[in-house]
């Protein structure tokens, strides 16, 4: 599948291909304006991680569809997850940051190499199972709090999202937002 998006961009553009540092993900809408949705790549932009060193409330880390806001209140020591997104510099861009519950769902319906209950769907040969960039069968971390314990999750083994505690060690890929 490709996406045209504004000319100037990239014309068209196919989900998983390079683009902007990292891979095409899909086009996310925050505050009425779209935005691509650019993964980064496995080797420098994933890792294992708590969301949070102590299960307590996080200020300002609570918007569905803002990663970058969400990722900036949690951008210290006492964030793993948040401060290693934001320390990435990949491909000459240095505004990764912890996905949004959106754009982790958004992530999973365009990447999602598939598994257990749901079939392989991501067209994206580099995102297909065994391919370098595939998101792992296993649950990542979005940037978004469930409650003063607890944060939301996207699994990757059969597309749904759920919270745990915070002080538990999940996956975690970078992303970032290009405006179009």
């Amino acid at each position: 599948m490709t996406i045209d998006l504004k000319p100037g961009i990239a014309d068209p553009v196919a989900l998983g291909a390079p683009f902007e540092g990292g891979f095409f993900a899909g086009i996310s809408l925050q505050d009425g304006r779209p935005y691509a949705l650019v993964v980064a790549p496995k080797a420098e932009g994933e890792a294992v991680l708590k969301w949070k060193v102590r299960n307590t409330s996080t200020a300002g880390a609570r918007s569905v569809r803002d990663g970058v806001a969400n990722s900036e209140a949690m951008n210290n020591k006492n964030h793993p997850a948040a401060q290693f997104c934001r320390s990435r510099t990949i491909g000459g861009h240095d505004d990764w940051h912890l996905p949004s519950r959106h754009d982790a769902a958004l992530m999973a319906e365009n990447l999602m190499p598939g598994a257990g209950y749901v079939p392989e769907q991501t067209m994206a040969e580099a995102f297909k199972v065994g391919a370098p960039e595939a998101l792992d069968r296993d649950a990542y971390w979005t940037s978004t709090e469930f409650s003063s314990g607890s944060a939301w999750l996207q699994t990757f083994s059969y597309g749904g999202q759920a919270y745990y505690v915070k002080s538990g060690s999940f996956r975690v890929r970078a992303v970032r937002k290009c405006p179009l």
